[in-house]
């Protein structure tokens, strides 16, 4: 940088005394040709980490069924950040350093002192960062010649960084990365305006000073959580034992270390001024560089070098680190297969908490939500869930479709439950002659207490269905006959769901069907090594 000119503060000569008349008119005027005085910005203080943090993560509804996104996880968390911090009196410019990076600055609120602004400084110290702020500047670039080994330094000016890199060398323009050499740019410092961590601003009111304890809430999108279920069913069908694992996904850049964490189950509204993605989006900006799309000619054996020497030298993609045979359980460590099949309780369990109409599970330890990872800990263990194992099929059109197995009980504590189970996956298991075997996946919706729910995991090996169509009435209506085999040495249950409200009507159904949301179910019971059938007329909705 060049030197900085000192220059002598220029003054305003006096204005003579005038005589006693006029002055007053004279004294007014004086007035508005006084330079007004320049107001002072506000101190900056910096605060480089809480003392202590809460994280309360929320599942994303939008999701159904589908699994976390590793890459990026879709919900959002409500963090609290208490800090100390010493102010001068007036109005103070706090930095919180260390605060999510993907923060809704719109969103924050300080406990402690009041605030006049906020601002989500989104100039974090990266490559892009780096580009920027120094175009137009000196620049050191390193090549490293791969037959040689030799490094040479040159001196660089960058020239443009749009969606590329081009520099002005002695040798003339070049576009970086396209020359198919090892190289690199050495900046000679980081400009103050960048920082290495997220940074969220907010000027004080008037205010006394002096130290103060203060918290600061925010939302942050790029979190998640999952239910996991580990099911394993009687050898009669009567009960199940359950249990359950809460998966949290952070792909947040900022960890948060023993932190007081929970997590809410449920559908929660929330505004669109929440679910701003400025601050990810300007970070994604900043760290991300074309290093290759505008070299020429394309398709070049130097750029495809270039390509593999950046796939080599990059950190493995958070997708591939979380493709990883094992995943943290709080106080412990489980393999993939392990953490499904091993019912046995955690050393830390979730407790259970009302959160109005939600349900809050809080971890009863500090847990460290870090960094572009994922935790489980368990949240449910019942020994004994009493319910009812049912064969079941479903009408889609005008015939079932294949059977299915579900087991059906009653969320309440006299079957030996009543919690609400939150949405997530669900593994079955069932004992049998050769040890523990997987029988099925299931999915389950939000269940609240003294809600029915079904768990349905996969198709029968011994109750078989065979259905044929019968001679009808041309195109008023036509007859359908439903053959159903049980093979087991038990009776069992059977059922067939006739939707309500479709383009069909069914006619002609044996017995009293029962009466549910959307359906009728036609349901009996078939007794070991039994057969039974079901003859039923469909027609039009309009005929």
């Amino acid at each position: 940088m060049g030197a900085v000119r000192q220059h002598k503060a220029r003054t305003t000569p006096p204005i003579p005394t005038p005589p006693l008349k006029g002055r007053g008119f004279l004294a007014v005027l004086s007035l508005f040709l006084t330079p007004a005085p320049a107001f002072a910005a506000p101190p900056v203080i910096l605060s480089t980490a809480p003392d202590a943090v809460a994280v309360t993560l929320y599942r994303d509804p939008d999701r159904g069924e589908g699994a976390i996104n590793r890459d990026d996880p879709t919900a959002f968390a409500l963090i609290a950040e208490t800090r100390t911090v010493t102010l001068p009196p007036g109005e103070v410019t706090v930095r919180f350093e260390g605060v999510a990076g993907g923060i809704v600055p719109q969103s924050a609120i300080l406990f402690g002192t009041a605030p006049r602004e906020r601002n989500r400084d989104a100039a974090l110290l990266s490559q892009g960062g780096l580009v920027d702020a120094f175009t137009g500047q000196h620049v050191i670039l390193r090549r490293t010649d791969r037959a040689t080994g030799k490094v040479t330094e040159e001196r660089a000016t960058i020239r443009s960084a749009a969606d590329r890199m081009v520099i002005d060398t002695p040798r003339g323009a070049e576009a970086v990365y396209c020359t198919g050499l090892n190289q690199t740019l050495i900046y000679p410092n980081a400009p103050a305006t960048l920082s290495a961590k997220p940074v969220l601003s907010m000027t004080t009111k008037d205010q006394p000073g002096g130290k103060v304890t203060i918290t600061l809430a925010y939302i942050a999108t790029g979190f998640d959580w999952d239910a996991t279920y580990v099911a394993t069913l009687a050898d009669d069908g009567k009960s199940m034992a359950l249990f359950a694992w809460l998966t949290m996904a952070s792909g947040d850049e900022t960890s948060f270390v023993d932190a007081t964490t929970s997590a809410v189950a449920g559908r929660v509204n929330r505004s669109e001024a929440t679910r701003d993605d400025t601050g990810r989006d300007a970070r994604n900006r900043a760290a991300w560089l074309n290093r290759s799309s505008g070299c020429w000619p394309a398709g070049t054996t130097s750029d495809i070098e270039v390509r593999r020497q950046i796939a080599l030298q990059a950190p493995a993609p958070m997708s591939m680190a979380m493709e990883a045979d094992a995943i943290m359980v709080t106080g412990q460590m489980k393999t993939r297969n392990e953490r499904f099949a091993d019912g046995a309780p955690g050393r830390v369990m979730a407790k259970s908490e009302e959160l109005g109409d939600l349900k809050l599970y809080a971890i009863p330890v500090p847990v460290t939500v870090a960094a572009r990872s994922q935790k489980q800990v368990a949240f449910l263990q019942k020994e004994r869930v009493t319910g009812q194992l049912v064969y079941h099929a479903k009408v889609d059109s005008e015939e079932p479709g294949e059977p299915q197995m579900l087991f059906r009980f009653r969320n309440r504590k006299a079957d030996g439950l009543g919690d609400p189970l939150p949405a997530g996956k669900a593994v079955v298991y069932q004992e049998s002659s050769y040890g523990r075997m997987v029988v099925g996946e299931s999915s389950l919706p939000d269940k609240a207490v003294d809600e029915e729910v079904e768990m349905t995991f996969g198709e029968p090996a011994n109750v078989t269905q065979e259905t044929e169509e019968l001679e009808g009435g041309g195109d008023k209506w036509t007859d359908h006959k439903v053959t159903i085999r049980n093979a087991n040495p038990f009776p069992v249950r059977y059922e067939i769901d006739f939707p309500t409200g479709g383009d069909a009507r069914f006619l002609n159904l044996p017995g009293r069907l029962l009466a549910k949301p959307g359906k009728r179910v036609w349901a009996v019971t078939i007794p070991a090594n039994g057969t039974t059938s079901l003859t039923y007329r469909t027609t039009d909705i309009d005929e």
